[in-house]
């Protein structure tokens, strides 16, 4: 079976629909399918915000899963606007997400791209609920941040082995003293590690952090930050790319040693010559939604990943 990895598509249903093409997928009856029946399409998710056409992304996304020509993961945004939209336990008035400034203007597009149609949007949030937090077929692994072991079991055990998000679960995710929320910040959000004293640094929206997300993937064993900071950029100078990870804090990340390939998105990747992360780890997001391109990699079967096996909507 041949599996086409699709990165974060972030609204931008031409872009997808050009790739598609180029993959060799035609629409029939409304339908994107591959003349090779047993070729499909793994989707590492973020559908939605940012982009122009998220209602059109999420109807091409969904009709090919119904027919059985894609499986998808949930992304951080179709988590965060689940809780977006989600009353606490305690409140009506009280999300689940805060509806700050800055949680607004990320879901933005979203909710103005819905606002005659706010039945659709209740469905379409009710198909993310549906979604799994990660997808194992044995042969090939899918999780849109990070395949953090311990999250991946916690998840798998809470969930009866279903990985998805029912009310109970999402309630409790939700709570920064669950270790529900633990386990979906590393899946969605990717694994992070606390920058030494006074190393700040900026992200590609503005926002000063304190903390950077670390290639999970790598062995961290006397590392140093900048050497683990993914994807690549300033931490904070030389002084904080250059300092060791501390011995306690790279313990916890021996690197992924699995030979089952893992794909996943999330980081804003660029370049018009993609790469692979390891032999066995693979990112797919290379930024359509910053002007980059939508990327997708054709797997068949190969234990060693390889950055020719990339195709992108150019």
């Amino acid at each position: 079976m041949t599996f086409d990895v699709i990165g974060d598509i972030h609204g931008h249903a031409e872009a997808l629909t050009r790739l598609l093409r180029s993959l060799g997928y035609r629409e029939r009856a409304g339908v994107f399918l591959h003349p090779d029946e047993e070729r499909h399409v793994l989707f590492v998710g973020d559908f939605i915000d940012r982009g122009p056409d998220i209602v059109l992304t999420l109807e091409i996304v969904r009709r090919m899963i119904d027919h059985g020509a894609a499986q998808a993961v949930l992304g951080n945004h179709e988590y965060n606007a689940l809780c977006f939209h989600h009353a606490q336990a305690d409140s009506q008035d009280r999300w689940l997400r805060p509806r700050s400034d800055k949680n607004i203007r990320q879901h933005l597009e979203t909710l103005y791209q819905f606002r005659h149609n706010q039945t659709r949007l209740r469905e379409h949030l009710q198909w993310f609920a549906g979604l799994p937090l990660f997808l194992d077929l044995g042969f090939i692994r899918v999780v849109h941040a990070a395949w953090h072991p311990e999250s991946i079991r916690l998840v798998g055990a809470l969930t009866g082995g279903q990985n998805r998000m029912d009310e109970a679960f999402l309630l409790a995710s939700a709570d920064r003293r669950r270790p529900e929320y633990d386990a979906v910040e590393a899946i969605l959000k990717g694994v992070e590690v606390e920058l030494p004293k006074g190393a700040t640094y900026f992200d590609k929206d503005g926002h000063e952090r304190h903390r950077t997300r670390g290639a999970w993937w790598m062995d961290w064993s006397g590392r140093t930050y900048g050497e683990i900071h993914f994807p690549i950029n300033d931490i904070g100078g030389p002084e904080a790319t250059d300092i060791p990870i501390p011995a306690a804090e790279a313990e916890r990340f021996s690197g992924y040693r699995d030979a089952v390939p893992v794909f996943f998105g999330h980081y804003w990747l660029t370049g018009a010559s993609p790469r692979v992360q390891a032999y066995n780890a693979c990112c797919v997001d290379y930024s359509v939604a910053r002007g980059g391109a939508l990327a997708a990699y054709t797997w068949s079967g190969e234990q060693e990943l390889s950055a020719d096996r990339f195709t992108l909507s150019h």
